[in-house]
């Protein structure tokens, strides 16, 4: 997978983009939000086959589950994990958001992702637990 030139000027419109939009299963969830971002900085778009598939927290589980969870469907498409220090900016990170493993995106020492009222930074020392190299 190789990175778009621009890579960093389209990760920063798609953080602009996004800033006010919402959390949405099937829309705008973590894994989507991962994969868009994967999607504007390679032109690979890694949720193809999930896309359209799910609308609810209930299939989104579900299509996770099968998966052997959420990591794994990352692992599947990024290759190994890295230690969550070695991401940098556009990486996609495995965060633990309140008991619940989540995907978002490294912007330097936060990783951000979708939330419930506009996008979320957390602090990557807080919350990372993985990481996978773009």
């Amino acid at each position: 997978m190789q990175r778009h030139e621009n890579w960093s000027e389209r990760l920063e419109a798609f953080f602009a983009e996004r800033r006010e939009l919402v959390f949405e299963w099937g829309t705008n969830d973590c894994a989507l939000f991962a994969a868009d971002a994967v999607l504007l900085i390679t032109g690979e778009d890694l949720a193809a086959e999930y896309r359209g598939r799910y609308g609810s927290a209930k299939d989104a589980l579900n299509l996770i589950k099968e998966a052997d969870g959420l990591d794994a469907i990352a692992t599947v498409k990024l290759g190994d994990r890295i230690d969550w220090r070695l991401a940098q900016r556009g990486d996609v990170v495995l965060v633990d958001m309140e008991g619940r493993r989540c995907l978002g995106v490294c912007d330097g020492v936060y990783v951000a992702g979708p939330g419930s009222e506009e996008m979320l930074y957390l602090p990557m020392s807080d919350s990372a637990l993985a990481a996978w190299k773009i």
